[in-house]
């Protein structure tokens, strides 16, 4: 039998990280199926925020699933944003998401390409 096209958020573990969040690879080519891109979750606590970082070789889109957040793009602004939000970060932008509420940010993200580890 093949390998199912899908994958249950609530079976993959994700990676726990600082400052506190956890990260969901869920679908990537080191898996198996996708080959242009890579799509995952990310839960960051309240208080917390996935820090400023740069992507120079893959576009990054994400959505936003619940929680409220600060988007901060260098040289582009800062944005409050609520569930069900579509955005993205430019590439090679420094970028980072606050999570500005009182719950768990969800949100998925797409990278493409796929990030070098997602494809290793």
């Amino acid at each position: 039998m093949s390998k199912p096209p899908f994958v249950r958020a609530a079976d993959v573990a994700g990676e726990f990280r600082t400052p506190p969040r956890v990260s969901k690879l869920l679908l990537a080519p080191k898996f198996g199926g996708v080959t242009g891109l890579s799509m995952g979750m990310n839960i960051t606590q309240v208080g917390s925020m996935i820090p400023d970082h740069v992507h120079e070789d893959s576009e990054e889109v994400l959505f936003l699933i619940s929680g409220r957040a600060r988007i901060v793009i260098e040289g582009e602004g800062e944005w409050e944003i609520g569930p069900e939000t579509a955005f993205y970060s430019p590439l090679g932008k420094k970028h980072r998401v606050e999570n500005i509420g009182d719950e768990p940010l969800k949100l998925v993200w797409v990278y493409a390409p796929p990030l070098l580890s997602h494809r290793e």
